[in-house]
């Protein structure tokens, strides 16, 4: 097996960077709530009904970390629209948060063109590209962010802003205690899993190292975490080049417990890493223990991890570092680039020789 702890194993696995660039979420979060507070926004209608955060992949994981984080904080609904068709109930007093690093990705153009159709309020957050141009011209606002990453490593330039965001508008109360808390918290996970820091003493790395050959399934031990374990289970995918499942409690409970009768060579290539974050009541992890003895000692193995933080936002996000950093870690460990995602970048070209 190649040994995580021999620096030349980034040199020729991680040529891109991928590993560096998520050890700097924290950096990502201090400069995007800058961005997202000096950027010029749209003004809101007078009683603004609810909001959707419309985007795919990695632009739109930080629609679903921003409703976790900020849960019933929030004045109004918010909800994230994976699509190119907005639900009908958009209109003029709807917000829509468009987001895609490129500025280019099809569904959230159409989505943007159908919200400024229903006379919605668009804030786009982007890089450039059409989707820019078309937020301007619409007499939307844009936040533009910095160019020249992968899109799901740019989560905190894609999250952070429509945070800031929020905010300006009124539409939470003051966030950025949270944003200061989860940045530091952040950056405590990455210098302790840094790539520099033994495999002994490395949690990211221990567990890259135990999901080598495995599939990971990841479980939220709540709801408030789906959309962590939902990040996880997209890195995996993207960095790990693996397949991954991922699912939270009280729901598994009613329905994919009862998957885990499957035939034992299946049970036996799935690693179980259930989320928590140090806050749940004493019957939910009574629930997570009781569902681990009967269902999840047929795994090939089980894993804890713990977020960070008195904040949803710091727990969340605390999260999602360990996570990039294990998926990238486990990449290396395949001999596998976690940076190109050919399948996706094929679909994309076939799609647009086909239209």
């Amino acid at each position: 097996m190649l040994r995580l702890d021999d620096a030349s194993l980034y040199a020729s696995y991680d040529p891109s960077g991928m590993l560096q660039t998520a050890l700097g979420l924290s950096r990502q979060v201090r400069d995007a709530w800058e961005i997202g507070r000096a950027a010029r926004l749209p003004a809101l209608p007078r009683s603004p009904a609810h909001v959707v955060v419309a985007g795919m992949g990695g632009s739109a994981i930080g629609g679903d970390l921003l409703a976790a984080s900020l849960g019933a904080r929030l004045s109004v609904p918010l909800t994230v629209v994976r699509d190119s068709r907005l639900p009908r109930y958009v209109g003029p007093e709807s917000v829509v948060i468009a987001t895609s690093y490129s500025g280019e990705t099809e569904e959230t153009l159409a989505v943007t063109t159908e919200a400024q159709r229903a006379g919605a309020t668009v804030l786009a957050i982007t890089s450039g590209g059409r989707l820019a141009e078309m937020a301007a011209r619409g007499g939307g606002g844009v936040v533009r962010i910095p160019a020249g990453f992968a899109p799901r490593a740019a989560l905190g330039y894609l999250m952070v802003p429509a945070l800031a965001a929020l905010e300006r508008w009124g539409l939470v109360d003051s966030c950025a205690e949270d944003v200061e808390e989860a940045a530091r918290v952040v950056e405590e996970v990455a210098s302790e899993s840094g790539p520099a820091v033994p495999t002994i003493r490395n949690p990211a790395k221990r567990l890259a190292r135990e999901l080598t050959g495995r599939i990971p399934a990841v479980y939220a031990g709540s709801p408030e975490l789906e959309a962590a374990a939902r990040r996880w289970k997209c890195q995996f995918n993207e960095n790990s080049k693996t397949l991954a499942a991922w699912n939270a409690f009280p729901e598994l409970t009613h329905n994919e417990t009862v998957g885990w009768g499957a035939p034992p060579e299946v049970r036996a290539v799935v690693s179980v890493i259930v989320l928590l974050g140090g806050d749940e009541p004493e019957r939910a992890l009574r629930r997570i223990r009781v569902t681990t003895e009967l269902a999840f000692r047929h795994a090939a193995g089980t894993h804890e991890v713990r977020g960070r933080g008195r904040r949803a936002l710091s727990r969340l996000l605390s999260l999602v570092q360990l996570g990039d950093l294990v998926s990238i870690y486990l990449a290396c460990l395949r001999g596998i680039d976690p940076t190109p995602v050919e399948a996706i970048e094929t679909v994309k070209r076939r799609m647009r020789d086909e239209a």
